[in-house]
């Protein structure tokens, strides 16, 4: 029986990409001390036990893989091409498994929002809250499966703004190279790490979806990552220049 610390977790991080992923999958019968559940709750990442032997048995029972043979695309080979996929890193992952990478990637840069949100609110900043407001509904809209496309018309909004706001932003403020400091207020570092959560989502849809999406989806939900990502960026920049005025 493994038994799972906080020095395991803190050696895991600095020899796997248990940082990137925010996921830890663990062994069937692995056992978590209570320091080890409370240092990963700190650091934001998830842990998921894998099922022993004879819960897979029971699971297999009332949920037969067989079910799943409906839904098999014209040209797979058998089950296994249905239920897996090649990552980016050219490992072999059950697709289950990133639909809940990404929901907890999805549910982080929202709990980033709406605590930005109340911040914003307490200081009676409702535009940007409203602002805010829009990124959330957004982000909210897009999963594995679809993408609503009655808030595809919030994104074209967005994006008709960047058009105006990014040539001066990316002139003076340019993503990258601008970093704020400890000087500057409480709401513009937290966008500055709004915007580093949206960037991580874009690249974890580019490199980790593009088998689990339809083409056109996959294009499409990269479109709107980097869409909120850029705005979110205009919005820290608007903030920091209002507060120096």
């Amino acid at each position: 029986m493994a038994i799972l610390t906080e020095s395991k977790i803190k050696r895991l991080l600095r020899t796997t990409n248990l940082k990137e992923t925010k996921v830890l999958v663990l062994e069937p019968g692995t056992v978590i001390t209570p320091s080890a559940k409370e240092y990963l709750k700190d650091i934001t990442i998830e842990y998921l036990k894998m099922p022993e032997a004879t819960e897979t048995k029971t699971q297999e029972a009332t949920f037969p893989m067989t079910r799943l043979k409906a839904k098999e695309p014209p040209d797979a080979n058998n089950i296994q091409d249905v239920l897996i996929y090649i990552n980016g890193n050219g490992q072999v992952m059950w697709k289950s498994h990133l639909t809940y990478q990404f929901g907890i990637k999805i549910n982080i840069t929202i709990s980033h929002i709406v605590t930005l949100q109340k911040k914003s609110h307490c200081i009676g900043n409702t535009v940007l809250a409203d602002a805010l407001n829009t990124i959330l509904m957004v982000v909210k809209t897009i999963t594995m499966e679809t993408l609503a496309s009655y808030r595809l018309d919030l994104v074209q909004e967005i994006e008709k703004l960047l058009e105006d706001k990014k040539p001066y932003i990316d002139s003076k403020y340019p993503e990258g190279s601008f970093i704020p400091s400890y000087k500057d207020e409480e709401c513009v570092i937290a966008l500055f790490e709004l915007h580093a959560y949206l960037q991580e989502l874009e690249h974890f849809i580019a490199k980790e979806m593009k088998e689990g999406l339809k083409l056109e989806d996959y294009i499409k939900c990269i479109s709107i990552a980097t869409t909120l990502k850029d705005y979110c960026w205009v919005l820290m920049v608007q903030m920091k220049e209002n507060s120096v005025k």
